[in-house]
């Protein structure tokens, strides 16, 4: 679902792009972003403590980094979207499965994330909404919704979103 996801994103494949992982776990997401996007550079951002994800570390996440060969275009940080400051723009936003495990405070994480995004840049999240319209209205006050990616099967709660900074007018494939 990702792929087909960066795929209707304005970019070629081959774009060097800055694309930032909201709480990457073991790095899988920022291991496809790697592969789909081949010059782009990936900072992967975590706790690497939650109980979400038992066995999550960093290096754990560099580990599978390096066996996939993409260790020197992603970069894994400690951090989280509440407190961690990018100290440059980036392109793409990822992050899947994130948000709700925030409970309300993901509201605050939604407009945090929204505050790293300037216009032009796209947010790719998936995640489990179990209010998915209060949270689509929060969402699209920080954000245009290009695109809404259901699961064939599974998840009736999981949602993939395609997200653009609002004053983006780009058009999606």
């Amino acid at each position: 679902m990702f792929k087909d996801a960066f795929a209707s994103l304005p970019f070629r494949r081959d774009d060097e792009l800055k694309i930032l992982d909201v709480g990457c776990g073991l790095g899988f997401l920022s291991c496809t972003s790697a592969e789909f996007f081949t010059k782009a550079q990936i900072t992967g951002i975590d706790t690497f403590e939650h109980d979400s994800l038992r066995g999550s570390s960093i290096e754990k996440a560099r580990e599978n980094a390096r066996f996939l060969g993409l260790s020197d275009r992603i970069v894994f940080e400690k951090g989280d979207v509440f407190t961690y400051n990018p100290k440059k723009s980036f392109d793409i936003f990822v992050s899947n499965l994130v948000y709700h495990n925030f409970g309300r405070r993901r509201f605050g994480a939604y407009s945090r994330l929204a505050s790293w995004a300037r216009p032009g840049a796209y947010v790719v999240m998936g995640e489990l909404f179990f209010s998915p319209k209060i949270d689509l209205i929060r969402l699209s006050k920080e954000f245009r919704i290009l695109k809404e990616i259901k699961p064939q099967t599974g998840f009736e709660i999981y949602l993939l979103l395609v997200m653009s900074r609002k004053g983006s007018e780009k058009k999606l494939a």
